[in-house]
């Protein structure tokens, strides 16, 4: 009976020892688990999770040697251990003993099939491997285990990436960042990947305003400039002196805010020789838009006055935009000015032909009531009382 109670004894030590060395372990007192674990070890009920713990906080301290002899141990304890086996395969996987790796993944998996971060890990090797069919496999089936498992959405974007297939790595990129916002790495690729689509798009938007047949338009939006690299058939010319112009009318045209400067870059195709490279300003040369004074005092004043102030003072504002280099506000002032005063015309003339009708329906009105009020007269002193003279 005293021996059976010093067991029970020995056995509540050991617990309470493994509960310690977890709490240390979650600290990051690495040391403290490790002078802590042994102690439980020999009358703890289940040796294979202070094997387990062991094996860990070594890995943690840098002795990977160690780290491995406690898995070994965990899983001759407990062969069905996963925990032992997906440790081990990690530790081997960082040895670049990728067949030992994959051995211990796959007895794991044959215990717990549905291990997600078992097939997440073995994902990465596979990946690494540039077995991407079988590293695509494995990330599905650790996102089937577990659906908010972000990294492996982020892997498996890289492995759409690797095939080819953007828009499958998008949405696994915007997945990832769903449930994670601190993954940098999704967050720059889903950036790269939007930027080169707008990049694509503007440059077909520059080949179809050119309008030049055979020649090949690339562009890239960087920062507030936009680098413009033209390429041209061999026998196809290009009027290089004009092209310039040509492109600073269409990107004006387009009013894009974020850009004030573009390069030009022109080669031959197939050929690594330049033939053209210069830098613009965007707005370099361009008359101050107008302000139509004329128009603006005129509805300020006389026309519509409740249009025509805004007008006012947006065209004394058209000149100082323009003159501290922001043609794009003075452009859209000059649009504004210009609707201001077309719409107070319009209301003023809107206004005038309601008077004139509202006039006209009274003029109109007056000889009909005048017409009427005689006999209206007479039906009054009909109906007075008659009076006897007798």
């Amino acid at each position: 009976m005293r021996q059976n109670l010093t067991l029970w004894v020995y056995r509540q030590q050991a617990r309470y020892r493994y509960r310690q060395a977890l709490t240390q372990s979650r600290q990051g007192n690495v040391d403290a688990v490790l002078k802590t674990l042994p102690l439980a070890l020999a009358h703890h009920p289940r040796p294979v999770d202070i094997r387990i713990e062991l094996g860990k906080a070594c890995w943690q301290s840098g002795a990977m040697e160690a780290a491995l002899a406690h898995f070994t141990e965990a899983i001759a304890l407990d062969p069905t251990s996963v925990r032992a086996y997906g440790n081990r395969g990690l530790i081997y996987c960082q040895q670049g003993r990728d067949d030992l790796a994959l051995a211990d993944w796959q007895t794991a998996l044959q215990h717990q099939p549905s291990h997600a971060l078992i097939h997440y890990n073995r994902g990465l090797l596979y990946f690494r491997q540039e077995n991407y069919r079988a590293a695509l496999a494995d990330f599905d089936d650790a996102l089937a285990a577990n659906p908010n498992l972000a990294e492996a959405y982020q892997h498996r974007g890289y492995v759409h990436e690797a095939l080819g297939q953007m828009a499958a790595a998008a949405r696994d990129w915007e997945l990832a960042l769903c449930n994670d916002l601190n993954l940098d790495q999704a967050r720059q690729k889903l950036s790269s990947l939007h930027q080169a689509q707008r990049d694509r798009l503007l440059a077909q938007r520059l080949q179809d305003g050119l309008g030049l047949e055979k020649i090949t338009v690339e562009a890239h939006h960087q920062g507030d400039s936009l680098q413009i690299q033209v390429y041209r058939p061999l026998g196809v010319g290009i009027n290089y002196f004009t092209l310039p112009d040509q492109l600073r009318a269409l990107i004006i045209s387009w009013q894009m805010e974020d850009v004030h400067s573009f390069e030009l870059t022109a080669q031959v195709k197939d050929q690594g020789v330049v033939e053209w490279q210069g830098r613009y300003k965007l707005f370099q040369g361009q008359p101050c838009p107008p302000a139509q004074w004329h128009r603006v005092l005129l509805t300020a004043f006389v026309i519509f006055p409740p249009l025509g102030i805004p007008a006012l003072a947006l065209a004394m504002n058209l000149r100082q935009a323009y003159q501290r280099g922001d043609y794009l506000s003075a452009l859209r002032a000059s649009k504004a000015i210009q609707g201001l005063c077309r719409a107070g015309s319009m209301t003023s003339l809107t206004l005038v032909t309601l008077l004139i009708g509202y006039w006209g329906y009274q003029r109109l009105s007056e000889p009909a009531a005048t017409a009427n009020s005689p006999h209206l007269g007479a039906m009054v002193r009909s109906s007075a009382p008659a009076t006897s003279d007798e």
